[in-house]
Order: structure tokens, then sequence, then C-alpha cells
């Protein structure tokens, strides 16, 4: 009889979370404080925003975008009904976490729907940021008091981040410490809206004192 063991999933994580890491390092360093599980479900929900973020750097033609976000629509559609995870490794994470509750369809499928929003008016100030923060923070605590904090530091962190603002936005309380994995690199607006280019060291420690203070 073989000692090997047969691995416990399919799906690539190290090389989709290297992927999160690259693409998206403020949310990333943020995640390395969630538990393992979670932080496992917050890089498949933001390996699948960057999914969707990228139609509008990819594609020029609306019909051609306009597939795509189908595509992802019908595959989270599947995934929802239990049928088996197309063999894209965003998919197998995505069926991974929902099968474990940690990710709602729902909550994705809005991903989608505000996403092709964005693209069809051509106006990234559309894009869900707020909901992509929203989904996060619920799968640290589905239950919390912090929305509207979100909603709000959310719009200001997108919009400075990508250079289209300059307001540092609004002052909130203290993030709950449960959600801070989810909304600790919020922090870093007061960089971006000074004109900063923060290098990963900056990042670490901005995200460490939003996660030690919860002021983001």
């Amino acid at each position: 009889m073989s000692n090997q063991t047969r691995p416990l999933t399919k799906t690539p994580w190290d090389e989709i979370d290297k992927r999160v890491r690259r693409v998206d390092e403020d949310r990333w360093i943020s995640s390395r404080f969630a538990p393992a599980p979670e932080r496992r479900a917050l890089t498949a929900l933001y390996a699948f925003n960057y999914e969707l973020v990228r139609v509008q750097d990819a594609v020029t033609e609306q019909p051609l975008g306009l597939i795509r976000f189908q595509w992802w629509r019908e595959a989270i559609n599947e995934i929802d009904e239990g049928r088996p995870p197309r063999g894209h490794d965003v998919c197998l994470a995505i069926g991974e976490e929902v099968a474990a509750g940690r990710l709602k369809t729902g909550a994705l499928q809005k991903l989608v729907d505000g996403y092709q929003t964005a693209f069809v008016e051509q106006d990234r100030s559309r894009e869900p940021e707020g909901w992509v923060a929203l989904a996060a923070a619920n799968i640290l605590i589905p239950v919390h008091n912090w929305a509207e904090e979100i909603r709000g530091v959310s719009a200001a962190y997108a919009a400075v981040r990508r250079k289209s603002g300059h307001a540092f936005g609004p002052h909130v309380s203290p993030a709950p410490k449960p959600l801070r994995p989810a909304v600790a690199h919020f922090r870093l607006r007061k960089l971006y809206c000074e004109g900063k280019v923060p290098n990963a060291l900056s990042k670490r420690f901005s995200i460490m004192k939003a996660m030690n203070t919860g002021e983001v």
C-alpha cells in the first residue's frame, strides 16, 4: 500500500495567493491578519475581484466585456446550484469557500453586476469598492454595525488609490477588532491622498498600526 496521500484540494491556493499579493497588495497585507480559514476566503474574494477589475483594463469593446461578465455570472450560478466549479482556478477557490459557508454567491453576483455597470458607463467611480469591503467584512463577522463607515471610507480609499481624488474622506470611529483584517488597508488613504506611493514596508507599518488601533 502506498504511503502517498492525496491532496485535500485541487485549488492552487499558493498560486492564487501570489497573484493577489502582486495585483492587490494592500488588501493582501490586511488579509494576513485574519485567521487561516477566513484568510483563505478573503484570498478567493480578492482574486475574484481582480478578475472583474481587469475586464476594464483588458477589453475595449463593450460586447466582449459583457461576455466576460456573463461568463463569471454563469460560473457563480453553477456553483450556487451545487454543480462542479469550472476549471478556472478562481472558480475552484470560490467553490471551496462557498461549500465551507464563508463566501455567499449572492454577494459575488452583486460584484459582477457592479463592475459591469462601471464598465458599461466607463466610470470607475461606479466600481463596487464598498461592496468588496462589505463582503470581506461579512467573512469575518456576519453581523456588525460598521457598514456605513465601510461605504464611506472605501469610496475615499478607492478614489485616492486610483488618483482620481485627493480627499482623505470621512473620519470614523475605530473599526471593531474582528473586522480589521478586512479594512485595515483603508489607512493607506492617508499616504495616497498626500500623493505618496508607499512601498511594501511602509504599507505594512501603516496597516499594522490600523490593526492595533482600529484607526483607518
